[in-house]
């Protein structure tokens, strides 16, 4: 206790003194505020700006944040309208915009932050790319106004795809990017590649066999693994995974009935890998149980009927379990080829309605990506050797 409080004591002004709380205590009271009241009391005084930028605060922070229900980051899929992200709060109905121009990064290439798009999420972190080239790659934190570029590829292949996974490594401390891509030299073939925050270049990976990543959702981090649902319909194992700790490939099995790919999604409801299954008016819900020593398993562990004849105008996906009896779906109409609409609902099953959730100032067409606010700085992962130039805006 004592080695905390002299850390603590590091970021306080000894003008201010600390008559009210101890420091320790003090921050756990600030950490359990909502983020933008943290924000403002960064102006308060300098002692506490430094204590809201220490380390020990931001992962006292992040710890009490894993906890709290998921808020969800919405960017418009509109080229010409993607200048800003939308943090939403379902049980708050409401959506605060976060400018991308105001999250700036000092480098010499040749691009505007909003020209990218956000792929996924890890402990407040973005990770943003465009979908049909390589470079560049960013890791931002929107709450902080933080943004680093990671080491470029240099490469000119020409994609047709472009996903990311991102995730903790807890073994050695570090967050990784895997990035998963098609070339149009060979659209039916995935290839991998790696980058731990802080190295200088990417690194080839080689999964266990050629195969395809499904189009339909991005990887899912799970149990200190990402994981992608294979588009392969013959193959027994369908869900590849990586271990970011050994960095090896492994497979999990699950028999699939649907002939559509477009009938699964991964996704992690409460704490569990789970296997959404969709097809027409039904919904279930597949868990993943075991592990790598001991093999692993897919239970159903519940299923409804929707009561809507779901098709290729008229489709979901499952952002969240709200609780039991509830779920969170994103909702997408698609008419002639081009999406029109998309909004949140809430289905409850056992009552068999659909609650319309009434977020004003969300774009027409937007992608959703899970999202826990935090103070993490993308910056202070990157060696000395690997680290470009960043700035944090005001």
């Amino acid at each position: 206790m004592k080695s905390k409080r002299r850390r603590l004591n590091n970021y306080i002004d000894d003008a201010q003194g600390e008559a009210i709380l101890p420091p320790e205590m003090f921050c756990e009271v600030l950490a359990r505020l909502p983020v933008e009241s943290i924000l403002r009391f960064r102006s308060v005084c300098k002692s506490w700006c430094r204590i809201i930028q220490s380390p020990y605060f931001i992962s006292l922070q992040l710890g009490v944040t894993k906890n709290r229900p998921f808020r969800f980051i919405v960017q418009s899929q509109c080229e010409a309208d993607m200048s800003s992200l939308f943090l939403v709060d379902i049980e708050g109905l409401k959506a605060r915009e976060i400018h991308l121009e105001k999250i700036k990064c000092r480098t010499r290439l040749k691009f505007k932050l909003p020209a990218l798009g956000v792929r996924v999420f890890c402990d407040g972190l973005l990770c943003m790319a465009s979908e049909k080239r390589l470079d560049p790659v960013c890791i931002c934190n929107p709450i902080t106004k933080e943004s680093v570029i990671l080491p470029l590829s240099r490469s000119k292949a020409h994609l047709v795809r472009h996903k990311l996974a991102f995730g903790f490594d807890q073994s050695s401390g570090k967050y990784k990017v895997i990035r998963d891509y098609r070339t149009s030299s060979n659209k039916h073939l995935s290839k991998f590649q790696i980058i731990t925050l802080g190295e200088s270049s990417w690194r080839q990976l080689n999964p266990p066999q050629d195969l395809c990543t499904s189009d339909w959702d991005a990887a899912v981090f799970w149990n200190g693994s990402l994981h992608w649902m294979i588009n392969d319909k013959t193959l027994d194992d369908p869900i590849l995974a990586f271990d970011l700790s050994s960095e090896t490939f492994y497979t999990i099995p699950f028999h699939r009935l649907c002939i559509s790919q477009e009938c699964y999604e991964l996704q992690v409801l409460g704490t569990s890998l789970t296997i959404v299954e969709h097809n027409n008016h039904m919904i279930k819900i597949w868990e993943v149980t075991g592990n790598k020593v001991k093999g692993f398993s897919a239970i159903c562990r519940e299923e409804h009927d929707t009561y809507v004849c779901w098709n290729k105008s008229l489709f979901y996906k499952t952002i969240s379990q709200l609780s039991h009896k509830s779920f969170m779906l994103q909702v997408c109409f698609k008419d002639n080829k081009t999406v029109k609409k998309d909004w949140f609902t809430c289905y409850a099953p056992e009552m068999k309605r659909y609650f319309y959730q009434d977020i004003h100032g969300l774009p027409d067409h937007f992608s959703t990506v899970h999202f826990k606010p935090s103070f993490v700085s993308p910056s202070a992962f990157l060696s000395v050797q690997s680290q470009l130039p960043v700035l944090k805006s005001t």
